[in-house]
């Protein structure tokens, strides 16, 4: 058709496989997903600014000359990003989780930068509900019919029963085990990333916001 020197081609993956750790929740397997562009004029690299999906939309606009006319979104485009050495600027993501179905209702939000993620479970007083094909599955059935008391390096009754707030050293700890949210010498990266996060929700008009106020 012609068009292919016009033409930019955008792939993307879903959050995560059925597997405890990561569909369905906001740990990294869960939310560390490929994104392959190709653009016509730019040449094969790697970009290493962080960006979610809502910046899809805005890129893509702005990649189509039409980002003044586009309405205010939660994303913003990396278009720039991807042409430049630095990624200043594009150091951390934001992400959320409300519902997995109608009934597996427990509302997570994150902050994640380059070396620390908080992860704040809004319903943590509730147990974590598994998705039908993860629950069904045959890794997890086996863990639990073998009492085995860890899947991978997680403990099982940390996949069940989830405290308030994770935070993780992903340089340290890059399969996200040890929380930190209670060690006395990162109470001030916990603060910092706490207010990151409650700043985005209001930027977002995030109604889970209120939680914050009575907890």
């Amino acid at each position: 058709s012609g068009k292919w020197e016009n033409t930019v081609v955008v792939f993307i993956s879903d959050n995560g496989v059925a597997f405890p750790g990561a569909k369905t929740t906001l740990y990294e397997p869960g939310m560390r997903l490929p994104c392959v562009i190709r653009r016509p004029e730019v040449a094969p690299g790697v970009c290493d600014a962080m960006v979610t999906w809502a910046d899809l939309s805005p890129t893509l606009l702005d990649l189509a000359g039409v980002i003044s006319e586009a309405p205010a979104m939660h994303g913003r485009s990396f278009k720039n990003a991807m042409m430049q050495s630095s990624t200043d600027g594009w150091n951390e993501v934001f992400a959320s989780h409300t519902f997995h179905e109608i009934t597996m209702y427990y509302p997570m939000r994150v902050v994640r930068g380059r070396r620390y993620k908080l992860i704040w479970n809004i319903a943590h007083g509730l147990p974590y509900p598994f998705a039908t094909d993860l629950w069904a599955s045959e890794t997890w059935q086996a863990t639990l019919s073998r009492g085995l008391t860890h899947y991978g390096k997680r403990p099982v009754k940390d996949y069940l029963e989830r405290p308030r707030f994770e935070l993780y050293d992903l340089v340290n700890d890059p399969h996200e085990i040890r929380n930190l949210a209670g060690d006395p010498g990162h109470q001030s990266i916990l603060e910092d990333y706490q207010n990151r996060l409650r700043a985005y929700q209001q930027t977002t008009g995030d109604p889970w916001i209120l939680k914050w106020e009575y907890e």
